[in-house]
């Protein structure tokens, strides 16, 4: 079984691990007075990351990198 970048060495009930980093920061603009929000979503196993200026945009890039790796390991139409 493999996943890409990831190697299963178990032959009985493999585990694999995905791991996604969120950061986030918030910044004030002095010119402005206002304060915007900062994220970045990172996948470490592949080196990409994606930046967000808002929380909606964020999750939605999350939920679909989380439906993929989810058809990664179980591929859609087959039980589990």
């Amino acid at each position: 079984m493999a996943l890409r970048g990831y190697a299963a060495l178990m032959k009985v009930n493999p585990v694999i691990n995905c791991t996604l980093v969120i950061r986030s920061q918030m910044e004030y603009s002095r010119a402005t007075q206002a304060v915007s929000l900062r994220c970045i979503l990172e996948m470490p196993v592949t080196g990409k990351r994606v930046g967000f200026t808002d929380v909606e945009s964020l999750l939605a890039a999350l939920r679909a990198e989380l439906a993929n790796i989810q058809n990664q390991i179980i591929p859609p139409g087959q039980a589990e």
